[in-house]
């Protein structure tokens, strides 16, 4: 890959990024959702008997993340579609004919800024809910302790590579409803399955993302029988892999 074609990709898909409204709506709107869900978490505890535990609060706080990986998987598969849908696509394709050079271009830039904004929803969640305790018997978690600011930097990660399987998907489906279904279908469908095998279900349910974000990630202490949460996270990461890779083959052999 030519390091100046994709520079100059990579410049491009990040003003058409920067320019297109959605992306601030949707990375605004997953970070309120994660400072909003951690507020009412910590509110919801306040006055709750017996007192909650530090663990229990910063928990729930990360749960806003349900939200935050569709809206940020919609940007990753709108970055995509969008291009379809308007047509540019082609102009595209005429300014950089290296159909991998695009690909990689808009998985860079999605990527960082998704990892940027998860990030940043991440910790609105941790400091929502614990601002909405102060004042109260309920302890604080700390981000100096490693369990803490682990899960926060790994929800953080999850939402970030929730966009780029949103790339991947947008790049197969090409079409904007579709692709932010068939995401809806991937993050749902598969935890639902995994729920009617009762507790033999755990040895499908590691591999699921809901119930890997819920469980393992977005949690101080992994609920036994699922990995590790950097393992978790490396999941999501070969999940996203995946998409990509089968996107760009797709890519290469199809017509704009």
């Amino acid at each position: 890959m030519n390091r100046y074609g994709f520079r100059h990709a990579a410049r491009m898909e990040r003003i058409k990024l920067s320019s297109v409204r959605s992306t601030w709506w949707l990375a605004t709107a997953a970070v309120v959702s994660m400072a909003a869900a951690g507020i009412g978490v910590g509110l919801g505890y306040r006055s709750h008997t017996p007192v909650a535990t530090a663990a229990q609060i910063f928990n729930n706080s990360l749960g806003g993340a349900i939200l935050a990986q569709l809206l940020l998987g919609a940007l990753g598969v709108l970055m995509v579609t969008g291009e379809y849908g308007s047509g540019m696509i082609r102009s595209t394709f005429a300014a950089v004919p290296r159909r991998r050079t695009v690909l990689a271009a808009k998985v860079a830039v999605c990527g960082g800024a998704a990892l940027g904004v998860g990030l940043v929803a991440s910790f609105a969640g941790y400091l929502g809910g614990q601002l909405a305790i102060r004042g109260t018997a309920i302890p604080a978690a700390s981000l100096t302790d490693p369990a803490i600011l682990r899960a926060v930097v790994l929800t953080g990660l999850y939402l970030g590579v929730t966009a780029l399987i949103g790339v991947g998907i947008g790049t197969i489906v090409r079409h904007s409803g579709a692709g932010i279904g068939t995401l809806f279908g991937l993050m749902f469908v598969p935890m639902i399955v995994a729920g009617l095998f009762g507790e033999s279900g755990i040895q499908v349910g590691r591999f699921v993302p809901l119930l890997m974000l819920l469980n393992s990630i977005a949690v101080t202490t992994p609920v036994p029988g699922l990995f590790a949460g950097w393992i978790s996270a490396l999941l999501m990461c070969g999940y996203a892999a995946v998409a990509i890779l089968c996107g760009g083959v797709l890519l290469r052999h199809r017509d704009a």
